[in-house]
């Protein structure tokens, strides 16, 4: 058995500044990360609520009180062409704005979400003989967790929680409340034989957090976890060259300056777009510095918020 290496203290003091200040390694993150992203995400396991960064779980608890900052306006689709085995997998076909699959999808089932065959009610059926379909609605939120009041949260919701949802923002609107003014409590249907995601109204920010929630609702934090727009160091899709077939990497090709239409009884006329010359991507945002430590109590998000912006 290979004995441990004792770490230099050259390497150790690295090591200690890199914790203190809350730094990663870019180098790491391209391979450790899914495709580089580095997306924190809270992660539901056995009626469980975990946050997930960088592949490293912290479990929370049966509630979660959060903010709601951001949500993505369209029903995002996802498909898994083989059973959940319990562990991390990536889907077979995804859709975020579920109109046509993701730039990223290798190989989709089909150009349309609309015209897709797994897209279809009744592709499906459950145990319970109920018709589903192979391909899941899932809806994208943003949240603000108590337990790290100063990052935003991906919550992916499944078509399950889609109801309780929209009963949960009708509530809200009974006061003439946003859930962006609110602190909800994320918890489990007691009465459901499966994680059944519940929302409850816990309390009203207080007033000097407002400004800062505000803010947050705007930032690029918000849209890449609601998948409005890629992660942060997300490289480019690969895409396949008009000539030769083989994938390049870059920025989209433009739009072609003519639609050809083809007539089914005479060959396609193929009309080459021009590539445009990839733009360089923007340098990377510095990371922020090592966040306050969590408050003690989880279930009040209000005062974690309001000792945050004294």
């Amino acid at each position: 058995m290979t004995s441990p290496m004792q770490v230099p203290d050259h390497i150790a003091a690295r090591m200690a500044a890199r914790r203190d200040s809350g730094t990663r390694s870019s180098i790491l993150d391209a391979v450790v990360t899914e495709s580089g992203a580095s997306l924190p995400r809270i992660s539901i396991k056995a009626a469980k609520y975990r946050l997930v960064e960088a592949g490293v779980e912290t479990p929370v608890g049966n509630t979660l009180d959060v903010v709601i900052v951001g949500i993505n306006p369209n029903t995002s689709k996802v498909f898994y062409s083989q059973a959940y085995d319990g562990t991390e997998q990536r889907p077979s076909c995804s859709s975020d704005d579920g109109v046509r699959p993701n730039a990223g999808v290798p190989d989709p089932v089909s150009d349309s979400c609309a015209l897709c065959p797994n897209n279809v009610l009744g592709s499906k059926v459950n145990p319970s003989g109920a018709k589903s379909k192979l391909c899941s609605d899932q809806r994208h939120l943003a949240v603000v967790p108590a337990a790290d009041p100063k990052k935003v949260y991906q919550l992916t919701l499944s078509v399950s929680a889609m109801k309780p949802l929209r009963e949960y923002f009708k509530h809200l609107q009974n006061y003439g409340a946003v859930p962006e003014e609110v602190v909800t409590e994320l918890g489990f249907d007691d009465n459901a034989s499966f994680p059944l995601v519940t929302f409850k109204m816990k309390n009203f920010l207080p007033e000097k957090a407002l400004p800062t929630i505000d803010s947050i609702t705007q930032s690029d934090d918000v849209k890449a976890a609601v998948r409005l727009i890629p992660p942060p160091n997300t490289p480019a899709p690969a895409i396949p060259s008009p000539d030769t077939g083989a994938p390049k990497i870059g920025a989209p090709p433009a739009e072609p300056a003519e639609i050809v239409v083809p007539n089914s009884a005479e060959p396609a006329e193929v009309v080459v777009p021009i590539t445009p010359e990839p733009k360089p991507e923007p340098a990377p945002e510095p990371e922020a510095k090592k966040q306050e430590a969590a408050p003690e109590s989880l279930s009040e998000l209000e005062d974690a918020l309001d000792s945050l912006f004294d």
